[in-house]
């Protein structure tokens, strides 16, 4: 198995809820950047979404749109945002029955209908993986692919939620989400640097040490060796790659793993410390509170307690 195999059977995704965005009549939907991104689904009509100030993309039924962190949006119909009306921004808001909102621009028959809505997709507590994306990315998925089915799915359990529609719903936005990166490693796509990075063998082999053993890794020093590089190289290339250094990369993984232990086990605090590298029990409780808030047996205390 590959880093980006692995990886990508490990990350976890949150969804906020979703919202439909309806553009009419030559109109143009404003959305504001936020801290999260933002991912819209054409779900009918053709149009037009411009994402800050120097990205303007067209799309059709079909689209999968992801947009970078704190950029905003305008969605116009085919005809281009060019030719809306200066006055015609009004959005109209409301709450559907079913909980999900419905952003309305213009009136009279629905030209664009999306659906939009702001997604987490990390590794660990701090590693995001879109965290380094600068620009969006727009996917034209073929009609007969496989993620409309899910798309549709995922959109009918957030419109009436039920039991187990919150994990339901990360579930089948991660495969979402998997589809597209697959297409963006397929041909190399430069946007998101760690996916490039990871075809690097060298790189892969460091990166696969800390995803798979974190706790057998032998410091930057064993990293740098595994990928064939002096330590400054090595570091250099991690950071361009993940936008961190490889030590909180390596240290965030090692706690990553003992909070798995703590959930799924009762071995005792110490133990566990060992298991993931910590050669000092106190190291490790404080280098866990810094990351997850609250020590080790308060964490495994909480989680019994869901």
């Amino acid at each position: 198995m590959t880093a980006v195999e692995t990886l990508l059977s490990v990350f976890d995704v949150r969804v906020e809820p979703f919202a439909i965005c309806d553009v009419r009549g030559g109109r143009r939907l404003r959305l504001e950047g936020t801290g999260h991104v933002t991912l819209h689904y054409a779900l009918g009509g053709s149009g037009v979404i411009a994402v800050g100030r120097s990205h303007t993309f067209g799309f059709a039924p079909g689209a999968v749109i992801l947009v970078p962190r704190g950029l905003p949006q305008e969605i116009g119909d085919a005809h281009g945002l060019g030719t809306a009306e200066r006055g015609s921004d009004e959005t109209h808001c409301r709450t559907l029955p079913e909980g999900m909102r419905w952003l309305r621009a213009g009136v009279g028959n629905p030209n664009v209908i999306m659906a939009c809505g702001r997604i987490q997709a990390t590794y660990g507590a701090e590693t995001g993986v879109f965290d380094l994306l600068r620009e969006p990315i727009v996917e034209q998925f073929p009609e007969a692919h496989s993620v409309h089915a899910i798309f549709q799915t995922l959109l009918a359990e957030l419109s009436e939620p039920r039991l187990g529609t919150k994990a339901l719903a990360e579930g089948l936005m991660k495969q979402c989400l998997i589809l597209v990166l697959r297409r963006l490693a397929e041909r190399q796509d430069p946007r998101l640097p760690w996916l490039t990075a990871l075809a690097d063998p060298r790189l892969d082999a460091a990166v696969q040490a800390i995803l798979s053993h974190p706790e057998q890794v032998q410091g930057i020093e064993g990293l740098a060796g595994l990928a064939g590089m002096s330590r400054s190289t090595f570091c250099a290339h991690f950071r361009q790659a993940f936008g961190r250094s490889p030590h909180g990369f390596l240290s965030e993984s090692r706690l990553r793993r003992a909070a798995r232990y703590l959930e799924t086990t009762e071995l005792p605090v110490k133990a566990i410390a060992s298991r993931t590298g910590y050669r000092s029990r106190s190291n490790f409780s404080r280098a866990f509170k810094a990351l997850y808030g609250v020590d080790p047996n308060a964490y495994r205390q909480n989680n019994a307690a869901r």
